[in-house]
């Protein structure tokens, strides 16, 4: 994809699941890249087997091993980085993390840390980037179905996701006086490690109405984003079933929670007898 040629692209989570996957075709395409991840060991393991995918002599990768949500220790690694390979013209934020539970089940330590780092990490990321982001940058934020449309279980990072929509809408607007655009990603289950993570803890309900939107291919999602992000849209919510999930939720909420309570009545039962 010639959009993506020879762009410095920033990806936030970029060692793992759809940040590494977005990393993949990036570099496919031609792109240069600064990936950010906590993890230093797995950032290098995503850098060779990224590079393995370079078209061009001259593209580079980058690796930032730094927590999204510590802000000062973000500011001094950004602000150097910026320094020495230049600032983004793509940021795209991918870090987060994930726990399903009802909020009876739910330490407070937990619920902070999924907001920490879901929404303050991509508010942290964001504040450092622009102020050096040029005319006709772009800024990503994935969020999620979690972030549109309210679930059981999802308390926590149902929460960061819907902020994560409310600070898409209103950044939006911020940075189109700047020519800089901005896309909103709200994808529904999709099959990456983070699938596992969520499992452990998931009510059995919560699974009977995920199971409503079905779950995609990583790698047809992040095409998707992708040819999005390069027709600079606002929004993607990808897949029939979510998008129709989502229309539903919108236009009709009260026949939507209804909806919701029954299946989760149903569920309910079921469990019961098994």
């Amino acid at each position: 994809m010639d959009y993506y040629k020879n762009k410095h692209v920033y990806i936030t989570g970029g060692s793992s699941g759809i940040g590494l996957e977005i990393a993949r075709k990036l570099y496919s395409y031609g792109a240069n890249l600064t990936i950010i991840a906590r993890n230093s060991a797995k950032l290098e393991d995503a850098r060779q087997e990224i590079e393995q995918l370079k078209v061009s002599s001259g593209q580079f990768i980058k690796c930032l091993s730094v927590d999204v949500s510590n802000s000062d220790e973000l500011s001094r690694v950004i602000s150097q980085a910026m320094k020495e390979f230049g600032a983004p013209d793509i940021l795209i934020n991918s870090a987060g993390i994930i726990s399903c539970d009802y909020l009876g089940n739910m330490s407070y330590d937990t619920f902070d840390a999924v907001m920490k780092i879901n929404l303050y990490g991509t508010r942290n990321m964001i504040a450092e980037v622009l102020p050096a982001m040029k005319k006709g940058g772009h800024i990503v934020i994935i969020s999620s179905m979690a972030g549109l449309v309210g679930m059981c279980g999802y308390t926590a990072y149902g929460t960061s996701k819907f902020a994560l929509v409310g600070l898409a809408e209103c950044l939006r607007c911020e940075v189109k006086q700047q020519g800089i655009h901005l896309t909103l990603v709200c994808p529904p289950e999709i099959d990456t490690p983070m699938l596992l993570d969520e499992m452990k803890t998931m009510p059995y309900e919560s699974r009977i109405l995920k199971n409503m939107a079905g779950q995609l291919k990583l790698e047809s999602v992040v095409r998707h984003m992708l040819r999005t992000v390069a027709r600079k849209k606002f929004m993607m919510v990808p897949g029939f079933r979510a998008k129709w999930l989502w229309l539903t939720q919108r236009f009709t909420p009260s026949l939507f929670r209804l909806s919701s309570d029954i299946i989760v009545k149903w569920a309910l039962r079921k469990k019961s007898v098994e």
